[in-house]
């Protein structure tokens, strides 16, 4: 058995990506962490895709190429600058304001200097779509195109091309002088000007920023995202960190059922919350989930007494002497004898008390060995698992369910008739396990 592409898992987790990001509802950090982006050091948004995306535009990279001999010819008005100078003349002089200001000083000219006004509607439409190009290029993109990415499409060999536009924006003696976009916000009348000018350049300009505005609004072709996504960002480390993704969605998906996904900060531990009413979900990727959770058992515990069948007793002995033996040899202490973190945790609250704790192991392999494994590492996470020290399977009945949760690629080896629906429901265990491979997380 084959196991599923990168591709795949790619295509099945971009469109839950998206809709997550736009909406704040998956902790950026965790997506951060889990996925390296090809040349961009930081990715902390949907915004920032969006911009990259949209610089890359083919109309973007066009309109930048013709810049440089438009720019040259760009609009001015004309305006009248009325200045008091004593004892020379500069201009054309205002006979009628001289004269009366000569009343009391023979000395004085008023003279009409004309100058040239940049601040134009069509120029505050065409340095606001600059900046905004000019910001991307030289933060996100600086070292893709250093290293020259496939991904960059049309501006691929294009480093003349980019340091023009960046010394276009930072030194063109017109350019400068229309002020800085920090201290106007552009109009719909400035864009309808620009939309309505003689001149070309303008035109496009106001073209290129609508699609600009529209595309931070979310207001995007979400094929077109996709594709950046897939394509040319998002590189997984290793295709079971891809797998974990996959498996932590679809899950997500299942669990919160008519629950609604609260904004989640930066910093958090949870990778996602749900809440209803005093109903709170908390979701945790390879954590021990919140501090009243624990997945540790204290080497001290198997000091004491003796154990009633022999082979546990022989095996508590030998795990005592290795960790005395270490601490002689190495002068290292090792205080456990148990510790884990399970590669999924979702807990359950109705207002502060644990309803409901769901445990899950992810494995990206379609290995009955590595399956095997897998199962053994649920088990022990289920029996180990305590709150404020208290073994959850030693709760009363009714107080906090317990569940198991097995995640693989592809489970053809396991016989149907074995499991009703994904689930183990042996009367001999105190909890219940769901198994599920890739094929099954499509239907959640």
């Amino acid at each position: 058995m084959t196991r599923t592409s990168d591709e795949k898992l790619l295509e099945r987790i971009v469109p839950d990506l998206l809709t997550y990001l736009k909406q704040g509802h998956i902790n950026e950090g965790f997506i951060e962490e889990k996925l390296k982006y090809d040349g961009i050091k930081t990715v902390q948004d949907l915004e920032t895709i969006f911009k990259i995306h949209f610089v890359l535009k083919d109309k973007v990279v066009k309109f930048l190429k013709d810049l440089p001999e438009r720019v040259r010819r760009i609009k001015t008005e004309c305006v009248k600058r009325t200045i008091t100078r004593k004892g020379e003349v500069r201009g054309k002089i205002d006979w009628k304001r001289t004269t009366t200001k000569q009343i009391t000083d023979k000395t004085i000219f008023v003279c009409q200097n004309p100058s040239k006004n940049y601040d134009v509607p069509e120029n505050l439409v065409l340095k606001k779509l600059l900046s905004v190009i000019y910001k991307v290029l030289d933060n996100e993109l600086t070292e893709p195109l250093e290293e020259d990415y496939e991904w960059l499409g049309d501006l691929k060999g294009e480093k003349d091309l980019v340091n023009s536009l960046k010394n276009i924006y930072k030194r063109n003696v017109h350019v400068n002088r229309i002020k800085d976009p920090k201290e106007y916000n552009v109009s719909e009348r400035d864009i309808s000007r620009a939309e309505n000018s003689r001149k070309q350049l303008y035109r496009e300009a106001a073209e290129l920023l609508i699609k600009y505005r529209k595309l931070m609004r979310g207001d995007y072709v979400e094929e077109d995202i996709d594709e950046l996504l897939k394509e040319t960002l998002i590189i997984p480390d290793k295709t079971s960190t891809l797998f974990e993704l996959y498996s932590i969605f679809q899950l997500i998906k299942k669990s919160k059922e008519d629950f609604q996904l609260k904004k989640i900060d930066k910093g958090h531990k949870e990778i996602a919350i749900f809440e209803k009413d005093e109903h709170e979900i908390f979701v945790y990727h390879d954590s021990t989930g919140s501090k009243k959770m624990s997945f540790f058992e204290s080497l001290e515990g198997l000091r004491e007494g003796n154990s009633d069948i022999e082979f546990l007793e022989r095996y508590r002995k030998a795990t005592v002497e290795h960790a005395d033996l270490i601490k002689n040899l190495l002068d290292r202490n090792d205080p456990s004898f148990y510790s884990g973190r399970p590669d999924i945790l979702i807990e359950y609250y109705e207002d502060t008390d644990l309803t409901k704790l769901m445990i899950g192991e992810v494995k990206y392999s379609t290995s009955e060995q590595t399956f095997s494994q897998g199962l053994k590492e649920l088990v022990q996470y289920l029996y180990f698992a305590q709150e404020k020290g208290k073994y959850l399977l030693d709760v009363e009945e009714g107080e906090s369910d317990l569940e198991g949760l097995l995640v693989v690629d592809k489970k053809e080896y396991l016989e149907e008739d074995k499991l009703e629906e994904n689930k183990i429901m042996d009367d001999s265990l105190p909890f219940k396990i769901e198994i599920y491979d890739t094929e099954d997380l499509k239907g959640v």
